[in-house]
């Protein structure tokens, strides 16, 4: 990844010189063209650390190469939230949460470790706990088999603390944002994109009638 940032830049400063120039063994590169705006900071550029202990290392690698990164939550934050908070790291939060183990008897509990119930149990408080230390969130359904569990499962975040408001905001108004399109998105307002979703009640209730789309 360093490398073909490097490259990207290298090329744009060519093509931008007065007269312009090719380096001759990257002629006209696609791939590179497509990097420009990114390599450039006129684009966001997504990471998906894996850990909670990678988040670090890429925020640093975003900083050595002049990125403008979006970190892709991988669950765990909530094991060192004190590792992210440091990075100041915008994050998009799947709400894909593990489901509890399902066992034949009660007495195959012993089957599971602690770590694999602290996971479960921690999940849907993740987002709130980014939160709690002022990271931005974005929700998403990446990673859902199911996504109509989305609100579902949006709900546990909530009942695990995450405010309504925030919630609202890491679904509208924070994506709208981080994608460039405050403008078109995020809001209702005159002459904005009419993306609705009609309730008949709260969208945060799971069993709220979706009225229309």
């Amino acid at each position: 990844m360093r490398q073909v940032y490097l490259d990207a830049r290298h090329y744009h400063e060519l093509a931008s010189a007065d007269p312009p120039r090719r380096d001759p063994l990257l002629g006209f590169n696609n791939s590179l063209e497509a990097l420009i705006p990114s390599a450039l900071k006129k684009q966001p550029v997504v990471f998906e650390p894996g850990s909670v202990l990678m988040v670090d290392r890429a925020a640093q690698l975003a900083n050595e190469l002049q990125l403008d990164p979006l970190m892709v939550a991988s669950g765990q934050e909530w094991r060192r939230p004190d590792l992210v908070a440091a990075t100041g790291a915008r994050l998009i939060v799947p709400v894909n949460f593990p489901e509890l183990p399902k066992m034949p008897s009660d007495e195959d509990w012993d089957q599971v470790s602690l770590d694999q119930m602290r996971a479960w149990d921690w999940a849907p408080e993740n987002p709130a706990v980014l939160r709690s230390n002022r990271l931005n969130i974005a929700l998403t359904s990446f990673g859902l088999e199911d996504r109509g569990s989305f609100r579902k499962n949006l709900r546990k975040a909530i009942d695990r603390g995450l405010s309504e408001a925030d919630a609202l905001a890491a679904l509208t108004t924070l994506p709208a944002a981080w994608s460039g399109l405050s403008g078109q998105l995020g809001t209702i307002a005159p002459g904005k994109l009419a993306n609705l979703t009609i309730v008949k009640g709260s969208y945060f209730e799971p069993d709220a009638e979706l009225d229309s789309v």
